[in-house]
């Protein structure tokens, strides 16, 4: 399947993303993201990937009111959600930017922020090179990324069904966001973007969701991974959903669901 079919975060999505896949999963971790960026930040901010503006709106409340938020992403039906949680008069600018050629100066920043981004990156070591050269000396990076995908059950049983649903050739969507964890690749990818790793924190929660249908919509419309169903062609996507929500009330109960989740946050230096 095209690398391109996993960043299109477009049509119906972006709002499945945002009221379902957002509370779930996407809250608690901006708001960790933010308290460390905001703890660095006394001048500019940028946020690239920022997706439907969660993490976005916990910069901007977090932040001081003088410091500026640029915020981006490669899918403008993303940041179109992104611009709603956001009023009149507030310090933020929205741009559609892919993450690999970012359209800033040299030194423009003094953070730059992304939450569970960089994953989708086709090239990583360009992305992270482009939040570096954007940063001046001494800048900061502050990105999420999720911890193995054998760390966060939820995802997991997602994967274990659609390779029972699609024998021989099941979608590989669900291996992406959970790709990109090993902390010595991280290090040597900053390294050879010209950053320093500072730090790796290895984080853990709850992904909370009120009754499994609420979970199975997410996992499969509110992501790239009902359009490779649909790809596909051999499971309609609302048989997906149904069968993805009974297994789902088996792992973890018909309602108040509470799932383990694991994640690392990465606070890089420029050079």
């Amino acid at each position: 399947m095209a690398d391109d079919v996993y960043t299109a975060f477009t049509g119906s999505i972006p709002e499945n993303y945002d009221r379902y896949l957002g509370p779930m999963f996407f809250a608690g971790c901006a708001a960790d993201l933010a308290e460390r960026v905001a703890g660095a930040a006394t001048g500019a901010v940028l946020e690239v990937a920022a997706g439907t503006g969660i993490a976005s709106r916990a910069l901007r409340d977090r932040l001081p009111a003088e410091v500026p938020l640029t915020v981006t992403d490669l899918n403008p039906d993303m940041l179109a959600v992104a611009r709603r949680k956001f009023g009149e008069g507030e310090a933020v600018d929205f741009r559609t930017a892919d993450a690999m050629a970012l359209p800033f100066g040299d030194g423009a920043f003094q953070v730059v922020a992304s939450q569970f981004g960089i994953m989708f990156c086709p090239d990583r070591v360009q992305a992270l090179r482009e939040m570096h050269r954007v940063l001046p000396s001494g800048g900061r990076v502050v990105f999420s990324v999720w911890d193995a995908l054998e760390s966060n059950p939820l995802p997991l049983v997602v994967n274990e069904l659609m390779a029972e649903l699609f024998r021989g050739e099941p979608p590989g969507f669900m291996q992406v966001p959970f790709s990109y964890h090993d902390e010595g690749r991280i290090t040597a990818d900053v390294g050879a973007a010209g950053g320093e790793v500072l730090e790796i924190h290895s984080l853990s929660g709850e992904c909370r969701f009120p009754d499994p249908r609420h979970a199975a919509l997410g996992m499969v419309t509110g992501s790239p991974l009902s359009a490779e169903i649909e790809q596909l062609g051999a499971v309609p996507v609302d048989d997906v959903v149904a069968r993805l929500a009974a297994r789902l009330a088996e792992q973890f109960g018909e309602r108040d669901c509470r799932v383990p989740m694991s994640w690392k946050v990465v606070v890089t230096t420029a050079a």
